[in-house]
């Protein structure tokens, strides 16, 4: 019976997949399992009838994508991005973030560097961690629009995207602490400094240090 279950479940799944009702990857296990009253094991079974026609590929800790929209399309790759990993993130952060602040120090505008430290001066007032993290992420946010390369600024708007899912905000809420405020805030008080000086080098590194203090207190590394 089990086996049978699975295919019925297989081909319902099959069906909603082929009239487009899934952009990219289809819903967690556990959702799956919920929605028809199954075992977690039962669904697995069923995705991998999935996988084995080529309906479907898995990726471990990512999740379950439309073999379809495993392609180099924009689409899919957004899609995938998804379930970036917190390591996955800050690794990322530390090879773009230090570069952009690099750009902003020569590139950006008195404006826009008042832009920038009009964020640093409403994060360090900030009274509580929403407000905080609104400002924070503001602070990047405007160092990347400083950079004047519109590239390197929608990827990173696209990492924000990330960044403002459930999981990640949960994560922040649960290492935050005044003392880590008042270190974020003094960090990038550097930064700040580096780029009214138009330092492009000591803007990297001040950004690359903030960065690695944040891994720290995020991943315990």
């Amino acid at each position: 019976m089990p086996r049978l279950v699975a295919d019925d479940i297989a081909t319902a799944l099959k069906k909603r997949i082929d009239a487009g009702e899934w952009n990219g990857r289809i819903p967690p296990e556990r959702d799956l399992a919920d929605e028809f009253g199954v075992a977690r094991n039962t669904v697995r079974r069923a995705v991998g009838l999935l996988e084995a026609s080529g309906t479907v590929v898995r990726q471990v800790g990512r999740g379950t994508f439309l073999a379809a929209a495993n392609s180099n399309t924009l689409a899919a790759a957004v899609s995938r991005m998804e379930g970036t990993s917190p390591a996955d993130m800050m690794e990322i952060r530390q090879l773009l973030e230090p570069a952009a602040a690099a750009f902003a120090a020569t590139n950006g505008t008195l404006s826009e560097f008042s832009a920038v430290k009009e964020a640093h001066d409403a994060a360090s007032e900030a009274l509580d961690m929403p407000s905080f993290e609104h400002w924070d992420a503001e602070f990047h946010h405007r160092i990347f629009a400083c950079s004047r390369n519109e590239f390197l600024k929608e990827i990173h708007n696209l990492m924000r995207i990330l960044r403002n899912q459930t999981p990640w905000f949960e994560m922040k809420k649960r290492t935050f602490s005044e003392a880590r405020r008042l270190a974020y805030c003094a960090e990038h008080q550097v930064v700040l400094g580096a780029l009214l000086s138009r330092d492009p080098e000591g803007a990297r590194q001040a950004m690359l240090s903030h960065l690695q203090t944040v891994q720290r207190n995020l991943l315990g590394r």
